[in-house]
């Protein structure tokens, strides 16, 4: 007698295992959906609203009148401008290559393991970036004065010359950087401490007993393992340090001769002195791409071949 064979049988999931599985592929979503009801009327609109008026001729209290690109082509061939974007990218670059080593140097030591009082060592490292802005270029502006500064009597003590430290172009963009290093170190310190945490003391132990030396261990273990939280700090400050205004604004007002005027001052000069509202949303929409190349260059030269 021939035998039949037994037909597989389809074995259906269970309606409340589906929903469940429905209901857990859609929770992340969820949580995502205040950040878009505060972001697309209060964000995206604002964005969009700032590049549209960038294609009008609009003075504060007058009519509004169609120009199309000519706030762009005027802004771009404006000389001033393009001073301020060349200050902006230099105190950016100076910025960069004394903040980001700073802060590696900070973190490194303060993720010794023999290192006595860290706590408080963390806490005076992030008290400034809880400080007031303004508060702290005040105090800056007193320590940078000529004459009766802080910086200046040290100099004289020890022999050394006067500096005008606000007053000299070559000078006061350091200056400008100084201050905000000082201000905002700390911060991306304990941000790069925290990734070091996340490192496997394993894997220092193994290298030391291979032979590496503390130089080794950190070229050949810390600095690929950090390589994620070290692109965050970059990325982040580098968009901080194009957004530069504050600290130009209450110490120098953008001088000596133009020598620390930014981006972000010739946006307010534009907008809110000039009332040239049209031109100043044009600015700011030159740099708003400036700012998303450079991040996009960095992020790809960064992650190399590591993601790929």
């Amino acid at each position: 007698m021939a035998r039949v064979a037994a037909s597989p049988i389809a074995l259906v999931p269970p309606v409340r295992t589906r929903k469940r599985t429905l209901y857990s592929a859609w929770t992340p979503y969820l949580f995502l959906v205040p950040f878009f009801v505060i972001f697309i009327p209060f964000g995206a609109a604002t964005v969009l609203g700032a590049v549209a008026i960038g294609f009008v001729y609009w003075e504060i209290g007058g009519d509004i009148e169609f120009v199309g690109l000519q706030n762009f082509t005027f802004v771009l061939r404006d000389s001033v401008f393009q001073i301020a974007l060349w200050n902006t990218l230099r105190m950016f670059l100076g910025y960069i290559v004394i903040l980001v080593p700073l802060a590696m140097v900070i973190a490194v030591a303060l993720n010794r393991p023999n290192l006595a009082c860290r706590r408080t060592f963390q806490v005076v490292y992030f008290l400034p970036i809880t400080m007031s802005l303004i508060v702290v270029a005040m105090v800056f502006d007193l320590l940078y004065d000529e004459r009766a500064g802080v910086l200046n009597a040290f100099l004289t003590w020890i022999g050394g010359p006067r500096i005008r430290w606000l007053e000299d172009p070559s000078v006061a963009p350091w200056s400008i950087i100084a201050l905000r290093v000082w201000r905002v170190v700390g911060y991306y310190a304990v941000i790069l401490y925290a990734g070091l945490q996340s490192i496997p003391s394993e894997l220092y132990e193994a290298a030391a007993i291979d032979g590496a030396n503390g130089l080794q261990r950190f070229r050949h273990i810390t600095l690929p393992l950090l390589r994620p939280v070290t692109l965050f700090v970059i990325v982040a400050a580098s968009i901080a340090a194009w957004e530069l205004f504050a600290e130009p604004y209450v110490l120098t007002e953008g001088g000596p001769a133009r020598s620390t005027l930014t981006a972000v001052m010739y946006i307010y000069r534009q907008a809110f002195l000039s009332f040239d509202l049209g031109r100043g949303a044009a600015a700011a929409a030159i740099l708003a791409v400036a700012i998303i190349a450079v991040t996009i260059l960095q992020v790809r030269f960064l992650r190399g071949d590591h993601d790929a």
